[in-house]
């Protein structure tokens, strides 16, 4: 099973500001990881844009594969200098993760990266060197399972200046608080919103930078395989069900005759849940009308088809984050729990028109495939790695 990068990130605006003078940009492939922090200098309107150039083209020049040299040539001859202060009007930070494990970090101008592996704070060499005139800090190191990787901007290595932190709160006591969160085995999103409220809290809810930081998880990818629908031809059952039960990770099947088929595939029962979770906890969903969900051995969730993917499809568009989804237990968000949680998700469709939707004999194709396209649209708008088999 693939290691990945998982990641969160926000940024808080400098008090009085509409846009933020910092910029991230993140770009996610099954075999690559990119994620860069753009400072502009000063704040508003025009750090911003410059603060946005500078993570755009970084981002995908060095997702290209460009050097140094050639991300910081184009640099200095896109973005002008501060004739006042001579300065560059954004510095960045690049991290770029092959494989899961190859890390390279390049830095200009901006507070280190703090790693925490093992509950301890590791510190890659950073190796300096000039560039185009320019200092640039770069490290080479592998990364490993749980490791916790943070880059912050200096909105936050300058919160708390001269009230609880007379020169700022610093990189040390922000290095401190992260590996004082990690202990607790938190994801990202959970040490993201740790760290920015600790952040807004020093500025007394009045931030006096632009603030950003980045949180990022190392660990194994979540698979997810959905099987819906009987296949076209009827000799196909068979190999749709071995290609479900063979998957990695996480088991679903959507829709009652997929079940029937996989079931009688299988030589396992089929039982129906025809009693909701949530009348035999007493607990009502703030929805109802989830269809009831059933069991089959060996895998993990069994449930309705179309309208089942459709109220999952809606719960999800109302949630940023897994975090967000109710806590019911109804069968769409059971499944869209497991969607948002999984990076890898292969969805086994089966072609085979049902005659009793006159809808899917006018088009010529399942109506499922409607759902199947507007969900797969969702999950890979959330960086998600979406494979579509159609038999």
């Amino acid at each position: 099973m693939r290691q990945l990068v998982e990641c969160s990130w926000v940024s808080l605006n400098k008090a009085g500001e509409e846009l933020c003078g910092d910029s991230v940009m993140i770009r996610t492939k099954p075999d690559s990881f990119v994620a860069v922090l753009s400072d502009g200098l000063g704040s508003g309107v025009k750090a911003s844009i410059l603060s946005s150039l500078t993570a755009e083209i970084a981002a995908r020049m060095f997702e290209d594969g460009a050097t140094v040299e050639d991300v910081m040539q184009t640099l200095v001859e896109t973005l002008p200098e501060c004739s006042v202060r001579k300065l560059a009007y954004a510095t960045f930070a690049v991290l770029i993760v092959n494989n899961g494990w190859d890390a390279n970090l390049v830095l200009f101008d901006s507070p280190p990266l703090i790693l925490i592996r093992d509950n301890a704070l590791f510190m890659p060499y950073l190796e300096e060197r000039k560039v185009n005139g320019r200092t640039i800090r770069e490290a080479h190191f592998e990364l490993f399972e749980n490791d916790y990787l943070v880059l912050i901007s200096d909105g936050y290595t300058h919160a708390g200046l001269g009230g609880i932190y007379r020169l700022g709160w610093g990189w040390k006591n922000v290095a401190t608080a992260v590996q004082r969160f990690v202990q607790t085995g938190v994801d990202t999103v959970k040490l993201m919103e740790a760290l920015s409220k600790t952040c807004l809290k020093l500025y007394n809810d009045q931030p006096g930078d632009d603030a950003t930081v980045i949180c990022m998880k190392v660990r194994p990818a979540v698979a997810v395989c959905i099987l819906t629908g009987p296949p076209a031809n009827k000799e196909m059952d068979e190999y749709v069900v071995k290609r479900l039960t063979a998957s990695d990770g996480d088991k679903i099947i959507c829709g009652g005759s997929t079940a029937q088929m996989t079931a009688r595939v299988l030589g396992e029962k089929l039982d129906v849940e025809w009693v909701p979770p949530w009348k035999r906890t007493g607990e009502e969903p703030k929805k109802k009308g989830s269809p009831p969900t059933a069991a089959i051995k060996g895998i993990n969730l069994v449930t309705e088809g179309i309208l089942t993917i459709g109220q999952a499809l809606e719960i999800m568009r109302g949630a940023k984050t897994i975090h967000d989804l109710p806590n019911d237990n109804d069968a769409a968000t059971r499944l869209s729990r497991y969607l948002m949680a999984a990076d890898d998700i292969h969805l086994i469709v089966g072609t085979a028109i049902n005659p009793n939707q006159v809808a899917d004999l006018i088009r010529g194709e399942p109506m499922r495939m409607v759902y199947i396209r507007e969900l797969v649209a969702d999950l890979k708008a959330r960086n998600k790695i979406v494979t579509v088999e159609r038999i």
